[in-house]
């Protein structure tokens, strides 16, 4: 019987109880029990924490048949033709990514809970510095996993600390429970950040597990107040919003982000790491730019590989001719190719440099930093689409080999079937130490300086107070994208606007630049409330394996785009303003490009998730769900 409930409980979204060998792994985690006696053993219970399954944001860390990364749910990825059922409207309490978001979340929540009320035991009998960390540990996860409820959900479901999961009786009054004001609980948490940042180190001493630092706690303030503040302004019902929008609590909320950020930034404790993409490297570790990370390891995993990259999570993101048995199902998109600046930091339908059929000259270099840039070697392999290329050298077998990332006709079989949707293949984290037997170790950088910096001149413009602060803080992140020193003005496209407007699109445009596949783009497309702009276009690629259409493409000049599409404000790319539409599957006029498919992003029902329906089912103070579902 006692099993029964637990599953049930599960499948409700577990609220806050976990029967999963989750609490168990890796060997550095702790069970519940006798794991709450010693110092050491709340301090095992504290790694536990660090899983990667609590802080799901990665493709391999979720058990759904949805696409799990975060980015192929906006435009900077796709997942070759097949959009998950988010970005086709088919979302409703059984959506698994929900499901699993809110299970995780709730878990974490209930395991922090159970560390602060035991250690209280304790209180007296151990070191008060270690004991007040400790606490102030469980205190700043315990207030991100709200807050990640909050972003997701809404209105959560706050559970009363001292409420003992353990036992049936507590379980029991779970059922009880009810959401709380979305609003309220938000200010709870940023004040919770407030009173633990000075219990936590600035840094730990090399020995240490590197939990939650002030520094990370500053930062995350930082995140979420930004957040909601950008709800706050942007939401209205004029833009089809829920009509959250509030002047003076936007301002209250900006400030609260900004003065997080410069507290960080006058810790003095961290900087840019010097190459960019250097920093996403599987050998890069304990980069002075990562604020929050979670460390990865094969080794330390107990068998667990939640604790590492594998399978998918690696090969999704290889080129075909790398050797791995899947590949190329996790693509960046033409929209985030062509978001990208020139180097003389104007948008592309500005530059006076950019050549549609060569995208990556006189690009902003994070572009080749993300993206493979054609006809150079990446794992080894020349990467060239191009459906006249049916031949590339291969440095690992020293000849030349099949193309098999070209979709030309021209190469017999199927080989090919599944190579160059869209002619493009993720660089960014990926390296030669990703090949055979398939598996990463990369740091999750949760929070790095550089967000911190973006962040810091986001709420400085919000706030309209431009100064010096704010332009150096952008040319920053800039100047390192260049390798140059941020005094180089001169050797590279250093930002001087003052005006409002315009360095908000700046600011916008170097986000999308600096963090493409590091999960963030979905929430800044929430919070800035452009969501359904942007997310209504389809997904666009090369054209299929059919001789004629593609010597046309070739013949009328079409290689590698037709045509420089349109660029907003908020640097949502658009083709089709001057593309003519012919059938269905395939532009015409400027553009010779197939539509892979169709998405949809119903506002404002999409700025939420559903409850999961089984925890509706169960939990009877929880009548309705989010607006739509």
């Amino acid at each position: 019987m006692k099993t029964i409930k637990c599953a049930i409980f599960v499948l409700a979204g577990s609220l806050l109880f976990s029967c999963s060998d989750l609490d168990l792994s890796p060997k550095d985690s702790a069970a519940s029990g006798s794991w709450f006696q010693t110092p050491e053993q709340f301090e095992l219970n504290l790694n536990a924490l660090l899983h990667h399954s609590y802080w799901p944001m990665e493709r391999n860390e979720w058990t759904s048949n949805e696409q799990t990364e975060l980015d192929m749910l906006t435009d900077d990825g796709q997942n070759r033709s097949a959009p998950g059922r988010f970005l086709i409207d088919g979302v409703d309490g059984t959506y698994p990514l929900a499901v699993r978001m809110w299970d995780i979340t709730y878990t974490g929540i209930n395991r922090c809970n159970k560390i602060i009320t035991e250690i209280k035991k304790l209180e007296g009998e151990m070191d008060p510095e270690r004991y007040n960390r400790i606490i102030a540990c469980a205190r700043f996860y315990r207030a991100c996993f709200y807050l990640r409820i909050m972003v997701h959900f809404g209105d959560p479901v706050v559970v009363p600390e001292d409420m003992d999961m353990d036992s049936e009786a507590g379980r029991q009054a779970a059922y009880e429970l009810t959401r709380s004001d979305m609003w309220t609980v938000v200010d709870d948490m940023l004040r919770e950040f407030d009173e633990i940042a000075p219990l936590l180190p600035v840094s730990y001493g090399g020995g240490e597990v590197e939990r939650a630092t002030r520094g990370a706690v500053y930062g995350m303030k930082a995140r979420y107040a930004l957040h909601f503040a950008s709800i706050r302004k942007w939401d209205t019902i004029e833009n089809g919003g829920f009509g959250d929008n509030d002047e003076a609590e936007a301002k209250r909320l900006f400030e609260q982000a900004r003065d997080a950020a410069w507290s960080c930034m006058q810790l003095n404790a961290y900087t840019l790491h010097s190459d960019f993409g250097e920093l996403f490297r599987m050998s890069t570790k304990h980069s002075p730019e990562g604020i929050f990370v979670i460390p990865r390891s094969k080794a330390l995993s107990n068998n667990s590989k939640y604790q590492y990259l594998y399978g998918g999570a690696t090969t999704a993101k290889l080129p075909r001719l790398s050797g791995a048995p899947t590949c190329t199902t996790c693509l960046p998109s033409w929209y985030l190719l062509c978001s990208f600046l020139d180097d003389q930091g104007k948008p592309i339908d500005e530059s006076e440099v950019y050549d549609p059929h060569k995208p990556f000259e006189h690009r902003d270099p994070r572009c080749t930093y993300t993206i493979v840039e054609h006809g150079t070697q990446h794992l080894g392999v020349i990467f060239d689409p191009h459906f006249d290329v049916t031949e590339v050298y291969s440095a690992r077998e020293g000849a030349m080999v099949t193309n098999n990332d070209s979709r030309s006709y021209r190469i017999a079989g199927n080989s090919n079937q599944y190579a160059s949707y869209n002619g493009l293949v993720l660089k960014k984290h990926v390296d030669e130490d990703w090949l055979s037997p398939f598996e990463a170790e990369n740091d999750k950088l949760i929070l790095r300086y550089a967000d911190v910096l973006l962040m810091y001149a986001e709420a400085k413009i919000e706030l309209n107070e431009i100064d010096d602060t704010v332009l150096n803080a952008m040319n920053q992140v800039r100047a390192r994208a260049y390798k140059v020193d941020v005094t180089a003005t001169n050797s590279y496209p250093a930002i001087t606007e003052t005006d409002q407007a315009r360095l908000r699109t700046i600011l916008r445009f170097e986000r999308r630049m600096e963090f493409a596949f590091e999960n963030l783009r979905l929430y800044d497309l929430w919070r800035w409330r452009i969501a359904e702009k942007v997310l209504n276009r389809p997904w666009i690629g090369l054209p299929k394996k059919d001789e004629k259409l593609q010597r046309a493409y070739i013949d009328d000049g079409m290689w590698f785009h037709g045509a420089v599409p349109q660029v907003d404000e908020d640097g949502c790319v658009d083709f089709m303003a001057d593309v003519a539409k012919g059938d269905p599957n395939f532009f015409r006029g400027n553009m010779y490009a197939q539509i892979l498919a169709e998405c949809k992003f119903v506002a404002p029902k999409s700025y939420l998730w559903p409850i999961p329906t089984t925890t509706m089912q169960v939990m009877k103070n929880i009548k309705e769900n989010n607006p739509g579902y």
